[in-house]
């Protein structure tokens, strides 16, 4: 990012409160402590502090200019703000980053991929972009910068030497993925899966998928955006999409399909029926169906970016990911760990227990599941379907840590998980002790809850005390 001065005030509306007109900004800070020479930094309002109380101290660590929201214009009255450095007065530095990112967008006439769904985006991103990167210079979301916050940041990362880009779209609420969408102009797609994602927000599964449905409906005609076939929502979406649609899938007639596919010791194979009529064998770093499905929206791009199957191939090998996704670690007392606890909802969890009868087979599988957030009033029943699954994947013992995960016991006592094999926990070391009771040689311990139920901890403390 390279603005001028002029360029911010035309662009915001905003108007130079102090410095020079003339002179450039580079580089877009929202936390004065990581401030640089030439950033901008934008002081956003947040739930514990408003970033105007930050704005001295960015430019104290070399920004080069700050925006100042007008309503906050009297707590700088009299201020002495350093010489040559440049203060913009706005209505809103959120509206203003947002507007600066839509500016630095435009200037690239680069490809530019969206990934959006309920479940397995960051994985899909991370797929893609390393596919991509077998022949391009690609940008991609790094961390959590998915938001009307974060996406923002990552556009105005475009530099001239990129050739592509892979961005994330989450979202909360409806109207989010239209936003993000307008500032990105992808002109391709990427929609993983409709599932019961932030119920407790968007209320039923029809408006979960009403609200993805934003970035088809915000796409160009020109545009293709890449479903999952298997997904009766987006079988329906594809169906109105202006633009080009493809498939991908398990199921026969999809422009991709998976005829085989099987966990190995170090991820999962599977063998593809290309849209040429040719079959193809390709192999990813991480186990479960779910991952493959990811990884197949990755060959999608792939083939449609004129990539042959062995660059495709070395990128899916070749993929890293973000932390606490299907991570397995051996420890020395003979048993896996698996850390899939970045974060859970319903949907998410059925897979990963999915994953864990794969992969444990006919050894022990221990479940150690926390609270599942976001699912408003089905969170009871929701809480208590997981406990069926439970007993239907072969769990041989669940832990649970929470208040509402108790639901789960419920549902897989029913199910016939006898109630010795069922442990409830209010906190992480209770839960580890627990499991220090078991016979655990040649376990598979699955542990995964959404994210304020921090169930890494466990994670840690279990490699801790057995490696």
């Amino acid at each position: 990012m390279l603005f001028s001065v002029e360029e911010v005030l035309k662009i915001t509306g905003g108007n130079l409160w102090h410095g020079k007109l003339k002179g450039c900004l580079h580089g877009a800070i929202i936390d004065s402590r990581k401030a640089k020479k030439g950033e901008l930094f934008f002081p956003l309002p947040g739930e514990k502090e408003n970033g105007h109380n930050f704005i001295c101290d960015a430019l104290d660590r070399g920004a080069n200019g700050s925006l100042l929201e007008a309503e906050q214009l009297h707590r700088f009255k009299n201020c002495s703000f350093p010489p040559g450095k440049s203060i913009i007065v706005v209505e809103s530095s959120l509206r203003s980053l947002q507007k600066l990112a839509a500016y630095h967008r435009d200037k690239f006439s680069l490809p530019l991929t969206a990934v959006t769904g309920s479940n397995g985006k960051t994985t899909t991103k991370d797929f893609v972009a390393s596919v991509l990167a077998t022949r391009y210079n690609v940008l991609k979301t790094e961390g959590n910068l998915n938001n009307h916050l974060g996406l923002p940041l990552m556009l105005l990362r475009l530099q001239k030497d990129h050739q592509a880009a892979v961005l994330e779209m989450g979202m909360n609420a409806s109207g989010e993925i239209s936003l993000l969408t307008s500032l990105a102009s992808p002109n391709r797609g990427i929609i993983t899966n409709i599932a019961d994602a932030h119920l407790g927000l968007l209320g039923n599964i029809t408006n979960i998928a009403k609200a993805k449905k934003e970035l088809l409906t915000n796409m160009s005609s020109h545009g293709k955006i890449f479903l999952n076939g298997d997904d009766p929502f987006l079988r329906e979406m594809g169906t109105e999409f202006t633009g080009r649609t493809f498939y991908y899938g398990f199921a026969e007639g999809l422009d991709l399909q998976v005829i085989n596919s099987f966990v190995d010791d170090t991820g999962h194979s599977f063998v593809v029926l290309l849209p040429d009529g040719s079959n193809e064998s390709f192999w990813i770093p991480l186990p479960g169906k779910h991952n493959v499905y990811n990884a197949l929206a990755a060959v999608a791009v792939g083939l449609d970016f004129g990539l042959g199957t062995q660059m495709i191939k070395e990128g899916l090998r070749k993929s890293t990911f973000s932390g606490m996704r299907m991570e397995r670690t051996a420890t020395k007392s003979g048993f896996w760990v698996i850390n899939d606890a970045y974060n859970a909802n319903p949907t998410s969890m059925k897979f990963s227990l999915q994953s864990l009868e794969e992969m444990a087979g006919s050894n022990v599988k221990v479940a150690v599941l926390g609270d599942m957030f976001e699912l408003g009033s089905a969170a009871e029943a929701k809480h208590y379907e997981l406990g069926k699954i439970l007993v239907n994947t072969g769990v041989d013992y669940f832990v649970g840590v929470g208040k509402l995960i108790n639901y789960t016991a419920e549902g897989a006592q029913d199910a016939g998980l006898p109630p010795e094999r069922i442990f409830l926990s209010g906190k992480h070391k209770e839960a580890i002790k627990y499991l220090d009771l078991l016979d655990l040689k040649g376990a598979y311990i699955l542990v995964k809850g959404s994210r304020g139920m921090h169930m890494e901890e466990i994670v840690e403390k279990l490699l801790e005390k057995y490696n």
